[in-house]
Order: structure tokens, then sequence, then C-alpha cells
């Protein structure tokens, strides 16, 4: 029988963007997001744009654990 040849998975992979829109006094949105990236161990690299009163959010995310990022997101962000 031949042997098989896994082949190696890189450890980094391309970030994952996601983003967000919510009222300006809202400042916890970003922060939630900043946690929820600490609390699961991936790279959360932030952008926030303000139009009026409106606060548009961006992140994009790196990591091991970035499906699980995005589920616990959605849930709570």
């Amino acid at each position: 029988m031949e042997p098989t040849i896994t082949p190696d998975v890189p450890t980094t992979s391309k970030p994952i963007c996601i983003g967000l829109t919510c009222w300006r006094w809202q400042k916890t949105k970003t922060q939630a997001i900043i946690s929820l990236g600490q609390k699961l161990g991936v790279k959360v690299q932030l952008t926030e744009r303000i139009e009026g009163l409106r606060r548009h959010i961006e992140a994009q995310v790196t990591g091991q654990n970035t499906d699980r990022f995005i589920g616990e997101f959605v849930r709570h962000c």
C-alpha cells in the first residue's frame, strides 16, 4: 500500500473582512469586536468611518479561529 501525502496547511490565511453599521453613539460595538477577537485568539484590525449619525465599522480578521469568530460575531454583535 502506498503512503498518502497530506499537503501542508499554511498557518496564516487571507484575512476575512466583516462590517457593520450602527449609530454614532454606539461605541460599545467596536469594543465588543476587539474583546471577542482577544477571547478567541484572532487578530482584528479595525477601521471606523463616521458619516453624520452613522458609524461604519470594518474589520479584517486573521487567525486560526476565524470561523468561530464569525459565528460569535453574528450571534452577539
